[in-house]
């Protein structure tokens, strides 16, 4: 659940721009944007704000391995599905996670409470 909102004009401006995105961003992809809303916005000031955001659990950070780190306003428990040819990035619900994270902490007595998988590949458009 997130916390209630009391954000700076630059934060504010920072949640927008991914809210309204069409894919996930990278930090300099949200600060172009931004910039074309508040044109005054340092880099770090974007970088911070969407620490803060994260924490604060409006949205999510993507780790894919080697690459950028990219920025998700889908909240919900969520898989991806990663491009190896052009990178792009979609949004999948693994079915059946659930159930693994149970058999995972029923097998081994390891109390597993989140699991989060990237699924690498070809999209259709590079097939």
């Amino acid at each position: 659940m997130s916390a209630p909102l009391q954000l700076t004009r630059q934060r504010e401006a920072v949640l927008a721009v991914i809210q309204e995105a069409e894919k996930h961003l990278t930090a300099q992809e949200v600060y172009d944007r931004v910039r074309q809303r508040l044109p005054g916005t340092a880099y770090a000031t974007v970088y911070n704000a969407v620490a803060h955001l994260c924490q604060m659990g409006h949205i999510q950070a993507v780790h894919l391995g080697g690459g950028a780190t990219l920025y998700d306003r889908n909240l919900e428990r969520h898989d991806h599905l990663v491009c190896r040819n052009c990178g792009k990035v979609l949004d999948y619900c693994f079915p059946g996670l659930e159930r693994a994270l149970e058999e995972v902490s029923h097998d081994t007595g390891f109390q597993a409470q989140k699991a989060e998988l990237m699924f690498v590949g070809l999209c259709p458009a590079c097939q």
